[in-house]
């Protein structure tokens, strides 16, 4: 899982690099992280992204509660590892008599987080589908719209 390196770690310095480390790690955009959170656009998080605005208390709420593997103290505070699955591997190899039902939640909480992963990476996928159909719909309407009126591209 992610590892805190001494790259990953300036760049986690403050609320926006969490926020950039959550993308990259969750191989998000901007837009799709937007969408994922349920923002009616995706304005909002490029502006707090820009570091025009800080986040709000209802926005890293939705974080949180959207990507339970996300660790609220690193996220609110830069304290700890990104993900609680890194805690919970950590914790398990800390301890004195590891037991395999350490070992077991581990591994599912890893499961979950690869099934979380590839679902997002499927709807990610879907995104771009259906705005290339969108552009495809709109470079032949604007195809017709050249070939029905040659005479009103001077004009432009």
């Amino acid at each position: 899982m992610a590892r805190n390196t001494p790259e990953t770690e300036e760049k986690q310095s403050d609320i926006y690099g969490c926020l950039e480390y959550i993308m990259a790690s969750k191989g998000l955009t901007a837009y799709a992280l937007s969408k994922e959170l349920g923002f009616d656009k995706p304005a909002k998080l490029y502006t707090i992204l820009r570091r025009k605005t800080k986040p709000s208390y209802e926005t890293l709420i939705s974080i949180v509660n959207r990507f339970e593997d996300i660790n609220g103290d690193w996220l609110l505070r830069g304290a700890g590892e990104p993900f609680k699955s890194t805690q919970l591997r950590t914790a398990g190899k800390s301890t004195e008599s590891p037991t395999s039902q350490t070992d077991s939640s581990a591994t599912s909480s890893e499961l979950v987080v690869l099934r979380e992963r590839n679902n997002m990476l499927e709807r990610q996928l879907s995104d771009r589908d259906d705005t290339i159909q969108l552009l495809k719909q709109q470079i032949m309407i604007l195809r017709e719209v050249i070939h029905r009126e040659p005479g009103n591209l001077t004009a432009l």
